[in-house]
């Protein structure tokens, strides 16, 4: 059914449009292609085409049969025998001889042991239920119910699903109490089994009946504004935290804060929380935290221990490391004091976060783990998620990559087996992705991004795996679809903001220069990325050390590949600035995520990009850096520095060295799928006529690619310098008509409108270096 959506609808669809199609269609392929052509998959009703084809059966059946399948789709997709006889209302032989008729011609299927009939189609039971005058339907939904409730044993499913099918009916009947009093067990009973969309479907139920019924508070023993709190918790716990922010709002709109501190505290406190689940700014954030902490009376109690704990978990989040490990530690003694082993363990994860930042690595790990083992000991399935997604991002920032990784799809696991999939799952399987890209495992890594996609992610969730998929783009010589990646972040703008947010977006649009060959640009850009205003202009963040990696990277082949002696200079500076920049922060550890385990080779990487920039690097310092990363398994960076070396080697006239350093980072680069490092080094490696065993039809050159003559790669590598057909000519010693010729030949097999796009693909293609 996935493959048959996917193909219908051109994308990868959602396992909830999967579920639904699959569900009305009963997997057959007509109704599905049907139900997804008039967009019903995702809506109530049927397309007119099927109930046409339906209703037409139906009408041909004598009108017992009839009243059978009628008073049967109110029923359900099920009925038990004696639920059926009771509703229909028809004597028993003609009951059975409507039934039989049913059964022959295919509406009805029958099950002997469990003495109930199966709708053959749930479409048909669809169908039939759609076409019941309202007063018919009313009638039956109300005598259904009342049965039900008098014989439970009539159902077959557990008493959870009877809540929500007794929730159900009651509604249909236009009977509000007892809908009302129905769908909030239902929502109870939905969620202790994890099904918090569900419970969600219920307790929305409840408030939109609660004007109809005059003691709806007396009724549920909660008040109007705990409904809209339980509404919350429920769309957050389903991973739909705008709805979830929508409810808060509408319940603080009911509360005077100066007669009921307490309960707008915690609205106040959610509602941060929920603006950080959508991406929402700091300032905004921490001041409905700071209001929930000023509205909570000062003494001990489950909400102050809570609004302490959300308050240091968001300083946590907005690095303010210091102030928050006073608030946590304030979190945990109030919990301690009045038995709130869940409130807890929620502030040991973050105060294991925070030591772990502050470098107290030992320390922050204890706490974390401790974190975790309350989680699982009170089964708070949030929070046994949340202390995955710290503990293995702690991990993760000490380069401790297998082990970040293991915990992270653990706790995406378990999220998974409690309802927790949208809330939480996908953030794990986003953390857990960026461990599999430092090891280089990149075919799971995007199966997990497959994984992701698959639960409609929000927020600050669905702009990471917009950032993921480019990443992978650029990495595989995608660049059209990174940039339509690229494209989509303006659609979660709440969840990009901030500084580090926009570093992240220009880390990829200077990796998409570095592989197009734009080396300057790239450079220039990097240059500006980390030189924009920061609340501390000496922290460094994961974005800008991988940002400066890339820039280093390109700033490097740029200054190799200056013909004017002022761009080289510029080049070098620019590059030593860089490099520079990475060693001041390793020297004043000013680290805004804890100080990370891979510094050396770091430090080694860095200074190897400064020595290439200015042509004095070497192969053993190139395999000094080989052996830096191979420490911590981050083989897409050991197959660049094996290409560096392989380059180093060439230079160095050391061939058997040389062939030795590209086999190698042409395996590894092959294997983890990075094209970039591995067409740059089968082109090193066709120029410097190294044997490496390259298959004959992988990775051909851009020159092979393209069609290009020896002589229009040394007039193209000209164009690209900026030259007029005159000093092409000169140049080469030919005529200028030649030149003009030759010109007009790359233009058309390059498929460029002019000189300046070509002298672009000549740059991005490598090929704006006449051939050696």
């Amino acid at each position: 059914m996935r493959e048959l959506v996917a193909s219908i609808l051109g994308r990868e669809p959602s396992s909830d449009l999967v579920d639904r199609t699959f569900e009305r269609s009963d997997g057959n392929a007509f109704f599905a292609e049907e139900l997804l052509a008039s967009d019903a998959a995702d809506s109530v009703g049927l397309p007119s085409t099927l109930r046409e084809i339906v209703l037409a059966r139906v009408d041909r059946l004598s009108d017992d049969a009839q009243q059978v399948l009628r008073t049967a789709s109110v029923i359900g997709r099920r009925a038990d025998h004696r639920l059926l006889a009771a509703a229909a209302g028809l004597p028993e032989p003609e009951l059975l001889a409507a039934t039989r008729e049913a059964v022959v011609e295919h509406f009805l299927v029958t099950d002997a042991d469990a003495l109930e009939y199966r709708f053959r189609h749930a479409l048909v039971q669809e169908a039939i239920w759609d076409e019941l005058l309202p007063g018919e339907r009313v009638t039956l939904h109300a005598r259904v119910a009342e049965l039900l409730a008098e014989h439970p044993d009539w159902f077959d499913g557990t008493r959870h699903e009877l809540s929500a099918e007794l929730a159900c009916h009651w509604d249909a009947a236009r009977n509000a109490t007892r809908a009302l009093e129905a769908s909030l067990t239902a929502a109870r009973a939905s969620e202790q089994m994890y099904a918090y969309a569900e419970a969600l479907a219920h307790v929305e139920r409840v408030l939109a009946l609660w004007p109809q019924v005059a003691d709806a508070e007396s009724r549920t023993g909660m008040r109007h504004v705990d409904v809209m709190r339980y509404a919350a918790e429920q769309a957050e716990m389903s991973g739909s935290a705008d709805r979830a922010l929508d409810y808060v709002r509408h319940a603080l709109d009911e509360i005077d804060p100066a007669t009921d501190p307490v309960t707008a505290g915690l609205l106040h406190e959610r509602w941060g929380r929920y603006l950080w689940m959508l991406g929402g700014a700091w300032p905004e954030i921490l001041n409905h935290c700071h209001e929930a902490v000023h509205l909570v009376p000062d003494e001990p109690s489950a909400a102050r221990a809570k609004v302490l704990a959300t308050l240091g978990q968001h300083l946590m989040l907005a690095g303010r490391s210091t102030d928050a490990v006073a608030v946590c530690e304030d979190a945990i003694r109030v919990a301690q004091l009045v038995g709130e082993v869940v409130i807890e363990g929620h502030a040991r994860n973050s105060l294991g976060s925070m030591l772990c930042s502050l470098g107290r690595s030992d320390e922050g790990l204890a706490q974390l783990h401790r974190a975790r083992e309350l989680a699982m000991q009170t089964s708070s399935w949030g929070d046994v998620a949340r202390a995955a997604v710290n503990e293995s991002g702690a991990l993760q920032n000490l380069s401790r990559h297998e082990e970040s990784l293991a915990i992270a799809l653990e706790g995406a696991e378990q999220a998974r087996a409690h309802g927790l999939d949208r809330a939480f799952g996908a953030f794990l399987r986003l953390n857990a992705n960026e461990s599999l890209w430092a090891l280089g495992r990149w075919a799971e890594y995007e199966e997990q991004l497959n994984e992701i996609e698959m639960v409609d992610p929000i927020g600050i969730d669905a702009w990471r795996l917009a950032m993921q998929r480019a990443e992978l783009a650029i990495a595989r010589g995608s660049f059209d679809a990174a940039r339509s990646e690229l494209r989509r972040l303006p659609e979660y703008a709440a969840a990009a903001a901030g500084v580090k947010a926009y570093l992240a977006v220009e880390r990829l649009e200077i990796a998409i220069d570095a592989a197009e060959g734009n080396l300057e640009s790239a450079l220039r850009r990097t240059i500006d990325a980390v030189s924009q205003p920061v609340e501390d202009a000496t922290l460094c963040t994961d974005e800008s050390l991988e940002a400066i990696t890339v820039g280093l990277a390109a700033g490097a082949s740029f200054a190799r590949r200056a013909r004017r002696p002022e761009d080289r200079d510029e080049a070098i500076a620019m590059v030593k600035r860089l490099a520079g920049t990475i060693a001041q922060w390793v020297r004043d550890a000013h680290w805004g995520g804890g100080e990370p385990g891979d510094l050396d080779a770091q430090l080694l990487h860095a200074a190897a990009e400064e020595a290439r920039a200015e042509g004095r690097d070497s192969t053993d310092q190139w395999e000094q850096v080989v052996e830096g990363w191979s420490r911590y398994a981050k083989q897409p960076s050991v197959a660049y520095a094996w290409w560096r070396a392989a380059e180093a080697a060439v230079r160095e006239g050391n061939r058997p060295e040389a062939a030795r350093a590209a086999r190698a980072g042409y395996e590894i680069a092959s294997k983890i799928g990075w094209t970039t490092v591995r067409d740059g080094i089968v082109e090193l490696a066709r120029r410097a006529r190294l044997e490496i065993d390259v298959p004959a039809d992988i990775a051909p050159s851009a020159a092979e690619r393209y069609g290009l003559t020896v002589r229009e790669l040394e007039v193209l590598a000209l164009v690209a310098e900026g030259c007029t057909n005159r000093q092409i000519a000169d140049a080469l010693f030919i005529s200028v008509k030649t030149a003009s010729v030759h010109v007009s030949n790359i233009l058309g097999k390059l498929g460029v409108a002019n000189r300046g796009e070509a002298a672009a693909a000549a740059r991005r293609l490598g090929l704006d270096l006449a051939p050696a």
